[in-house]
Parts: structure tokens; sequence; C-alpha cells
């Protein structure tokens, strides 16, 4: 893969952002073996996956904690790793737009200067913990876009989160002024778009097209709960959700095996 690490002026956040690119190049591998390669012709564009990561990390985790750049370069699949904050990928309520920087700048600015396809059933958003969150919530926002969404171990319920008083959990930790910066004032999220079982009760009662989505969790990770209920309201709207789980806790040994399910799971 090449790797591209993009640093540049982003309009929507009003700021210098940062991300980490992988594209699908010719390896060693097939330089020795003589493999033949699509990757050079003249206007091939990439299927591509933005992935997020999770609380209190940036755009290096999934480089330096994963073989993503292995996985993807095997599935012939372009990898987009922005950096997001603790911001929980949403419009704060005292701070940067992150929802809409995820869902419609970076597609239109990337797919400018990289061979990204421009195809909705070509472009996918994944993430982990308070990524998996943001990809179902960007996806949801942006269904015009993504194709196929999926969680891993992700902060589905954010409600119950805020309720919990689980001290593991994300919105738990993150300091009060941060978590007033990100849902205001109120800390409210239960029946707001920041609530993916309300904004997706929502997209279903307006007949939205939605991704496909897939959600994969631990079966020792303390937010396997939020899960569950996020999936069970799934179930009662009639929406197809692929949920698997798995062995595990909340780390990376489990992200990284399980990043290896969402490529496959994809229909690139």
């Amino acid at each position: 893969m090449a790797h591209i690490d993009c640093g540049f002026f982003s309009p929507t956040l009003k700021k210098n952002a940062h991300l980490i690119a992988f594209i699908p190049t010719v390896s060693a591998d097939d330089y020795l073996e003589d493999q033949p390669t699509q990757k050079y012709h003249p206007g091939h564009r990439w299927p591509t996956l933005i992935l997020l990561h999770g609380s209190y990390g940036d755009c290096m985790d999934w480089c330096l904690r994963t073989g993503v750049e292995r996985y993807a370069q095997e599935k012939g699949i372009a990898v987009i790793m922005p950096s997001g904050e603790n911001a929980s990928y949403i419009k704060m309520e005292y701070g940067e737009d992150y929802l809409t920087y995820i869902g419609k700048e970076l597609p239109e600015f990337l797919r400018k200067i990289l061979p990204l396809s421009y195809k909705r059933e070509e472009t996918y958003i994944s993430g982990l913990s308070m990524g998996g969150y943001g990809a179902f919530r960007v996806a949801l926002e942006y269904p015009e876009t993504f194709s196929c969404a999926a969680s891993l171990s992700g902060a589905l319920d954010m409600p119950m989160l805020q309720e919990s008083g689980n001290s593991e959990a994300h919105i738990q930790k993150m300091p009060l002024p941060y978590r007033k910066a990100t849902f205001g004032d109120a800390l409210k999220i239960t029946g707001t778009d920041n609530d993916l079982s309300f904004l997706l009760t929502k997209k279903v009662e307006e007949h939205k097209q939605l991704p496909a989505l897939y959600m994969t969790c631990g079966t020792e990770d303390f937010i396997l709960p939020t899960n569950d209920t996020f999936y069970c309201r799934a179930r009662e709207l009639n929406v197809p959700v692929e949920y698997e789980k798995f062995p595990g806790a909340h780390d990376w040994n489990f992200w990284d095996s399980h990043i290896r399910d969402v490529l496959n799971w994809l229909p690139a």
C-alpha cells in the first residue's frame, strides 16, 4: 500500500486536519511473482473504507496497532483514517462539525486528490468504540454516500452509556466540560439524532435508503449491552443488521482480529 500522511485545511472544521491514507499499489510479492495487476490502469478508482478511531485516539491508531494495511491490500480496498478528536463524530454543540466533515467534506475532497471510487456501492465506513458509534451516525446521516457501515465494539446506545455510570465508558470518562461541548449543557442524547435508535427509527419512518449494517462485539466487553439494545431495536424495525459476537474484550487484540471480518463482509 502507498502510505500517505495528509494534512490540509478543512473549511468545515475551520482548522487544519490530519489523516492517513492507504492506497493499494503493486507490492514486492506482485513484482517478484509477476502477478497481473490492475492497479495502474488509467481511470481505475478504488473501493474506499473510511476507518474511524476510538476515544483518546487519532489517525495513527489503526496503522500502529493492527495489520489493516496488509488486510486491505489483500482485498484491494483503499483505507482513509481521519483524526476526529473525542467529538464522537457528531456536530458538537459548542465546537466543530465532525459529522459534516466525515460524511461530506472528506469523500468530496479526497476523491479529487486520490483515485477513490465515486460510487456509493464502493464507499464504506467503519470504526471501533466511539468510532463504531461514529460510523453508524455518519452513515445514517449520509446514506446516499455510504452503502455499508460496520461497528466494532461500538458505543451504539449512547443514552445507556450516559445513564449507566460505567467508569469504563467513553462518555463517562470524558471531562465534563468536553461532554457538554459535545452534547450540550443538558447532556441530552435520548430522542435526538445522536441517539442511534431514534435516528434509525426516523430514517425508517421517512422511507430513506439505508446502508447495510454490520456489528461485532466481544462477549467480555463492557460495551456489549449497548450493542444488544441497538440490535434489538433494528430487529423491531425490520432493519437487516448482521451481528456477530466473539470471545474478547474492549482491546486491540479484538479489533485487529475482527477488522478482517469487516473487510470480508464488504462487497468489494
